[in-house]
């Protein structure tokens, strides 16, 4: 017995911490000291109990020296079996291989594919993360995050410099090409046709074309007007040289005067006659954009030159280039409009998330349909994680950090173990006196 608790009080010293490698961070340092603090306290109240058990022979026949060393003897036998108990579960007692000892390093893949089944269960099913979700109430701590001023400078200069960043990475040259490739696509495959026999149906079933005639109409007479004195010089320079300048003078005037009172009478009377004639050529032109295949053609060949015209060309190549212009400035001046703008929209986006209930309500609406997925991908990524990261450990090296993280708690179960050994012998030493 004695030698056999000698063999123990060494293997629980301090001095068997030192195969618990040196941690990088601060807390694994705290808790590897604090696990030889627990040991210490563990492996000298068993160290007590055996003294004092030994001191019971030295102590005479006194009734209360049997009782004591009743008790020391069950504390010792407490003490010793949780210490295999413990011991047990991270490597073999004393080195030796006995039967079902060292039972983490043995099943450390069952280890980790029992964690992350664990985690998956517990923490990652999609009802688990609607409630995560709710309790959070995202969209209201989002709100209140960005109602703040500085919040919303702060993330509009990340965002901006973020933006920029990526800028500077990309190609530009390659992406002007596909700039230009996109845009002109997109330019191309408009229905010109469709939409403006669209546009001229909508129009003039609502109405809506009659001010713009009168616009028109209005126009060509003012234009007329503008232009008055040109006119008259045009007319001089085509009448015969015979004609006396105060005939042609008198002709223009009349003739001039009458076609700025037919423009008047024109645009003041929706009913006109030619009014109602270019109603009837506007809907006949509505039919023929969208019937007619030569005019629809022609319009698309019209389409085509002007898009492949190097100046239009040259703009869509420039989007990207003014784009990463405004970004480059955004980032290099703190008080950038583009800045100030992205912080303004931010903000009244947080003070419309705090005042405005629906639209939290839609926006949770919207992150609930997100939480199976959610919660799939999780499954799938952190648990493989767990499961992986625990299989590649070394067999040694995981029932290291696991006595790191909970050994200290395992060390009072030895304390307690003594402590009840103790009053188990104690309490059955006074039945046995008692019933004898």
């Amino acid at each position: 017995m004695g030698r056999s608790f000698a063999s123990a009080a060494l293997a629980s010293s301090p001095m068997a911490c030192a195969n618990i490698p040196a941690m990088i961070s601060d807390y694994d340092h705290r808790r590897g000291a604090a696990l030889r603090t627990a040991r210490r306290r563990a492996t000298g109240l068993l160290a007590l109990v055996f003294v004092v058990f030994i001191g019971t022979f030295f102590m005479g026949g006194a009734t209360w020296v049997g009782y004591l060393r009743s008790a020391m003897e069950a504390g010792m036998i407490g003490g010793l079996a949780d210490w295999f108990a413990v011991v047990a579960l991270f490597r073999y007692p004393l080195g030796i291989p006995i039967p079902h000892t060292a039972i983490i390093p043995r099943s450390k893949e069952g280890l980790g594919q029992n964690l992350a089944e664990f985690v998956r269960q517990n923490f990652l099913s999609p009802d688990m993360v609607i409630e995560r979700m709710e309790e959070a109430d995202i969209p209201m701590r989002l709100g209140g995050w960005l109602s703040d001023p500085r919040h919303a400078d702060t993330l509009a200069e990340h965002l901006v410099s973020a933006t920029g960043a990526l800028a500077e990475g990309l190609d530009s040259t390659e992406i002007e090409s596909e700039m230009e490739r996109i845009v002109v696509e997109r330019l191309r495959s408009v229905p010109y046709a469709d939409l403006a026999a669209k546009g001229l149906e909508i129009a003039m079933a609502d109405g809506q074309h009659t001010p713009m005639i009168t616009a028109g109409i209005e126009g060509i007479a003012n234009g007329l007007n503008d232009n008055r004195f040109a006119l008259r010089e045009r007319l001089g320079e085509q009448s015969p040289w015979w004609v006396p300048e105060t005939i042609d003078d008198a002709v223009f005037e009349t003739a001039f005067d009458a076609v700025q009172r037919y423009l008047v009478e024109l645009a003041g009377n929706p009913d006109h006659e030619i009014r109602k004639a270019l109603d009837r050529r506007l809907r006949m032109l509505a039919v023929r954009l969208r019937d007619d295949d030569s005019l629809r053609s022609r319009i698309a060949e019209r389409v085509d030159t002007l898009l492949d015209h190097p100046e239009l060309r040259s703009w869509a190549r420039g989007t990207w280039s003014a784009l990463a212009g405004a970004v480059a400035d955004a980032t290099e001046r703190p008080d950038s409009e583009m800045k100030v703008r992205i912080a303004a929209t931010l903000g009244q986006l947080g003070d419309r998330l705090v005042a405005d209930a629906d639209i939290r309500e839609r926006i949770l609406v919207w992150l609930r349909s997100f939480a199976e997925p959610i919660a799939r991908v999780g499954e799938r990524e952190l648990t493989g994680l767990i499961s992986t990261t625990v299989q590649e450990w070394d067999s040694d090296d995981t029932s290291r950090r696991l006595e790191l993280w909970m050994g200290r708690d395992l060390q009072f179960v030895r304390i307690n173990g003594t402590l009840v050994g103790a009053t188990a012998g104690l309490v059955i030493h006074a039945l046995v006196q008692l019933l004898t």
